[in-house]
């Protein structure tokens, strides 16, 4: 085990040497807890790159939220990790989502499916949702 490593989630446990960040017997948070946690709009931007990929494709706290819910309710479960907020920062054990969504295309000027990746956690106080990760697929 890391022993260095501080966990934030409310999954117990921390990640093993080695290297594999990998979670088995997923998902880790039921989808009932994550739905109400969306329905409240308790989430916050939490690791580098959420923050990074909020930025590029311009999504709130109420965008972010509607995005985690589909990928809830309407996506495929796809794995569980455990992710780093930023270099040497607490960890958070994750659950990764994967789900296609019709978006207006002003390009194309017409609707296109989206397959956007998901990844979240819930804060050990068990009262808000910590975005992980969030963009489209091959971005």
């Amino acid at each position: 085990m890391i022993t260095s490593k501080r966990n934030v989630s409310a999954y117990d446990g921390l990640p093993l040497d080695g290297g594999n960040r990998k979670i088995p017997n997923g998902p880790l948070f039921e989808p009932e807890r994550v739905l109400r946690l969306v329905r409240d709009e308790a989430l916050t931007v939490w690791a580098r790159g959420a923050i990074e990929d909020a930025a590029k494709w311009e999504m709130d706290i109420p965008a972010l939220c509607q995005l985690v819910g589909k990928a809830v309710m309407q996506g495929r479960y796809i794995g569980s990790e455990w992710c780093v907020q930023k270099p040497n920062g607490p960890w958070a054990a994750s659950d990764a989502y994967k789900v296609t969504i019709s978006e207006w295309n002003p390009c194309a000027r017409r609707e296109l499916d989206v397959t956007w990746y998901v990844k979240f956690s819930i804060a050990q106080t068990g009262s808000v949702l910590l975005s992980v990760s969030n963009h489209p697929e091959g971005c």
